[in-house]
């Protein structure tokens, strides 16, 4: 028993899932994971995923550490000389396994939640732009679907700048986001000019708005000081040509 004893620790009792506090590094770990993943599914808010991605990684190797006690039938032993919940790891466990799809359907949840609660500002959140104007159902959804990134996607007329319009407005007016932190991009210049004049004009949002050609040169130029042309068409191919040869050489090495 003296291996098992220093493994596991001894003369602790079995406590209540309150416990905050553990004097194993292991226990306060799953403990802490248990608590950030509860605060998340019990948020009334849209969950994106750039604030759980990074953690779960980070906590990979925990999880990993009690799978083990788990499938070695130790976890038992383990969780009452530690003074730890065994169902509260393994419902961490599991949770841990399946949560992008805890996360997705809470998300789904709270989307259906705000459509009823947020239906009246819907209505109107483009009135100063056009009083006739009003989101359908799929519009709606882009507005409050709350991502870090967002790509609409959509058929020509089928309403794309308009959403695109109300969803810079919702963040700005809902979610308090400085409009200078939010990028617009789009891929015409006929389309970036109706957003700016419903943006920047209209709904008197100075958020940048630019085509994908003109934010990359931006991006390029910031970081390379010479001045760069566009490749001609007819010396395109070769570029593309040797840079796809460059890496197949770095890759045999």
């Amino acid at each position: 028993m003296g291996l098992f004893s220093k493994f596991f620790g001894r003369g602790k009792t079995n406590t209540l899932e309150q416990k905050t506090s553990f004097e194993t590094r292991e226990c306060q770990e799953i403990w802490d994971l248990s608590q950030f993943m509860e605060s998340l599914t019990s948020s009334n808010r849209y969950v994106a995923k750039s604030e759980y991605r990074n953690r779960l990684l980070e906590d990979k190797k925990i999880v990993e550490y009690f799978g083990v006690l788990k499938k070695s039938q130790l976890l038992n032993e383990f969780c009452k000389n530690n003074g730890i919940s065994q169902t509260l790891v393994e419902e961490t466990l599991e949770k841990y396994s399946d949560f992008e799809n805890i996360i997705d359907r809470h998300n789904d949840e709270y989307v259906a939640k705000a459509l009823k609660v947020e239906e009246k500002y819907l209505d109107n959140i483009l009135s100063q732009v056009d009083p006739a104007i009003k989101l359908d159902q799929d519009q709606r959804k882009v507005v409050l679907t709350d991502e870090d990134y967002s790509l609409v996607i959509a058929g020509a007329g089928a309403g794309k700048t308009t959403t695109v319009a109300a969803k810079v407005k919702y963040l700005v007016e809902r979610k308090g986001i400085d409009p200078k932190q939010i990028l617009v991009v789009s891929f015409t210049n006929k389309a970036v000019q109706e957003l700016k004049d419903k943006l920047n004009r209209d709904l008197n949002i100075p958020c940048p708005v630019a085509t994908f050609h003109s934010t990359g040169n931006a991006i390029i130029r910031k970081h390379v000081p010479e001045k760069l042309n566009i490749v001609d068409s007819y010396k395109l191919y070769y570029v593309i040509l040797n840079i796809f040869m460059y890496y197949c050489m770095e890759s045999s090495r």
